[in-house]
């Protein structure tokens, strides 16, 4: 043995190794993040699949919402529509709650800045996303159930809100894409002199286009319900209530991280189910 040789280390080689999970992650239980489960990637490594590399995925999407905003010279947009949210930012919370309680927002200026607004005392499950540069949990709700009469002044404020952003990260531009918004929000919008823009066909654009992550969460996501759809053929049995059966679809997509289904479309008997299911990521 060499008299320069090593036995006992004084700096551990693997302090600053951070361990992840097959799609990119941080594996820390600890951390706020709705994602798939270890039996969802156990699966889906037993049949050869791979799972999407979400900090590549996330970067491509941020990009490709930036080049559809240079390509029409708008100074940003602004989405309300959950699906938009989650492909803008990754970020996840109470969609379908949000779908008829629009109280989170995100604005993506054409430089490619990120501001993420959500439900009051929720910024901390998104503090894990990279690309958000800011998390606000105030202004973007003003509809009657959660502004009640004060309506008109929160969307006052949020415009102006909007305004200083667009101001700070576009100068002059005061064209804005807009997904979909409540009423009182539209018309502050209007009164601060911002040209509202088609902002539903912007995300559709930018959400056209398929990377090899996206085509490996939808490989991912087809598989798992394929492995759902199994055990409701498996448990199918005469006489079980049609929901009965359903609630077992349920219960495997949120046993491998799903977090909605959006349909609601069964048919057993003679061997056959059908059913739709939607998870998070593909879109």
């Amino acid at each position: 043995m060499s008299s320069f040789s090593i036995i006992s280390h004084k700096i551990d080689p693997t302090r600053d190794q951070v361990a992840r999970k097959p799609d990119g992650s941080i594996d820390d239980n600890d951390r706020v993040e709705i994602g798939p489960t270890d039996i969802a990637f156990a699966e889906w490594a037993a049949l050869g699949l791979s799972p999407p590399n979400l900090e590549r995925m996330r970067s491509t999407r941020l990009q490709r919402i930036v080049s559809q905003l240079r390509k029409r010279d708008y100074a940003g947009v602004l989405c309300f529509d959950p699906l938009n949210i989650r492909y803008a930012t990754d970020s996840s919370n109470m969609h379908i709650w949000i779908t008829h309680n629009p109280s989170r927002a995100v604005f993506v200026s054409a430089d490619g800045y990120v501001v993420l607004w959500d439900f009051h005392r929720c910024g901390h499950l998104s503090e894990h996303l990279p690309l958000v540069n800011e998390i606000r949990t105030d202004g973007a709700g003003f509809y009657y159930f959660v502004a009640g009469d004060q309506e008109k002044a929160v969307a006052k404020g949020f415009a102006g809100q909007i305004e200083e952003l667009l101001r700070t990260h576009a100068g002059k531009n005061r064209r804005l894409a807009v997904d979909k918004i409540e009423i009182p929000g539209l018309r502050a919008l209007d009164a601060a002199g911002i040209k509202i823009c088609n902002g539903m066909q912007l995300m559709e654009h930018a959400r056209a286009i398929k990377g090899i992550d996206e085509i490996n969460a939808m490989r991912c996501s087809l598989a798992t319900c394929e492995i759902a759809a199994a055990k409701m053929r498996q448990l199918l049995r005469p006489g079980i209530a049609e929901t009965e059966l359903w609630s077992i679809l349920h219960a495997e997509n949120i046993a491998r991280g799903g977090e909605w289904i959006e349909t609601r479309i069964l048919t057993s008997g003679r061997g056959q189910i059908l059913g739709c299911r939607k998870q998070g990521r593909e879109g």
